[in-house]
């Protein structure tokens, strides 16, 4: 999406052509500026109207022009302030956690990253207990400049603002290590498991079926003669043979096409 005076010149003529009345209502905001994102766009109208005490559902044209400068403002203290606009949803220029939950939920369903949206209760924790070491239950908005615009001890002059920006968010926002290795230890495995139970259920099914056929015909020859001929020789190679006939069946059925199609 083009930015700046040349960006403006697109968002006009959709404006001309979404306008009702020459009013653009809240809900085509997003396809007015190029954002496919409904909700998230939806947010960042609010966010935008709350910080000039409009409560209306529409904008005029001027407005929106007010709105696509602050967007496209590519200096720090312009994004810095709208990502705090966005977060402080009843503008009293404050931010809690619940507020900080909600936005992580919102920007990582627009971005479709389910694994931050599951953990955003755990990524507000860790940002209030960073930016509110005092406990008072919010954060303004001088304590996320200071965050972001720190650089980090080590970092040299010659280190990119990016840079520094990407070390420090590192360094700080990172759980605190839990003392006993067998909690760490399990809190890891559960992370793992919830990230990838949709990989892992048809695995342990297969595992599954390979043991129990082993299992059944491993246990079928020991009760036979030949047992007590060739021992356990016998009754391992039948199962590994059970499980190999599974296998090798599991594997001809993608090429059967037709069957697939018919069941």
């Amino acid at each position: 999406k083009s930015v700046g005076a040349e960006g403006w010149a697109d968002v006009e003529k959709r404006f001309d052509k979404l306008a009702v009345d020459g009013l653009l209502l809240r809900s085509r905001f997003g396809q007015c500026i190029g954002m496919n994102e409904k909700e998230f766009a939806g947010e960042l109208f609010d966010a935008l109207a709350r910080r000039r005490g409009i409560v209306t559902g529409t904008i005029t044209k001027a407005v929106l022009r007010d709105f696509w400068e602050q967007l496209s403002d590519q200096s720090f203290d312009a994004r810095i302030q709208t990502f705090f606009d966005m977060v402080d949803k009843d503008a009293d220029g404050r931010i809690t956690e619940a507020e900080v939950r909600e936005i992580i939920s919102l920007s990582a369903s627009a971005n479709k990253l389910s694994t931050l949206q599951d953990h955003a209760d755990e990524y507000a924790a860790l940002i209030m207990e960073e930016l509110d070491p005092d406990g008072l239950g919010y954060i303004e908005l001088h304590n996320l400049e200071m965050l972001l615009l720190q650089a980090p001890a080590h970092s040299s002059g010659t280190v990119t603002d990016s840079r520094k920006l990407s070390q420090l968010l590192s360094q700080k926002l990172v759980p605190t290590k839990e003392p006993n290795p067998i909690k760490r230890a399990a809190k890891k495995f559960a992370y793992f498991v919830e990230d990838n139970w949709k990989r892992i259920w048809p695995i342990l099914l297969w595992l599954g079926v390979c043991v129990g056929l082993f299992t059944w015909k491993f246990v079928q020859y020991k009760n036979r003669y030949v047992f007590h001929v060739m021992g356990y020789c016998v009754s391992s190679a039948k199962g590994a043979g059970e499980t190999l006939k599974f296998n090798m069946a599991l594997i001809l059925l993608p090429v059967c096409r037709n069957t697939i199609t018919w069941l």
